[in-house]
């Protein structure tokens, strides 16, 4: 053998292994990249969550609408803003679902309860989807479906 091809050999090796070593550092980037993605992506659906919150501190009179099964009654001085507190709930179930992969199985099973309890006790939640369930993903609408058919709590 000579030396030009244990150079050779040697440059093969090396070059493997730095482009081993380099791929290595991709993926370790990659998964970091997607971890931080979905940490921001659930941190904005929490966001929604903290908005409605402050809404609701805000204008403590609009709670029973959206947690003691409360039809809004017509005429009602704060309608549109019942109406636009819905949809930012549906909103927030959207985001929900979107995020449904990204989270354990027992916030999973708690965020299914939070969806399911929400159904059922407000109204104007459940006004929104029956008028505008196609705005929703297929995972939401089949979610709602599924309530839909489930027998009120009594």
């Amino acid at each position: 053998m000579q030396w030009t091809d244990e150079v050779e050999a040697v440059a093969t090796a090396v070059g493997s292994t730095a482009a081993l070593i380099g791929l290595v550092a991709v993926i370790v980037q990659l998964r970091h990249l997607a971890e931080g993605l979905r940490a921001s992506a659930r941190r904005a659906t929490y966001d929604i969550g903290v908005q409605i919150k402050l809404i609701l501190i805000e204008h403590p009179h609009l709670r029973p609408f959206f947690f003691d099964n409360m039809p809004v009654p017509a005429g009602h001085p704060d309608a549109g803003r019942i109406v636009s507190l819905a949809e930012l709930y549906c909103i927030y179930f959207q985001e929900i679902a979107e995020q449904w992969h990204n989270v354990s199985p027992r916030n999973r099973d708690a965020w299914e309860s939070l969806v399911r309890s929400m159904y059922r006790s407000s109204p104007p939640v459940r006004e929104q989807f029956e008028r505008r369930l196609s705005w929703y993903s297929t995972e939401l609408r089949e979610f709602v479906e599924r309530l839909q058919c489930e027998p009120a709590p009594g």
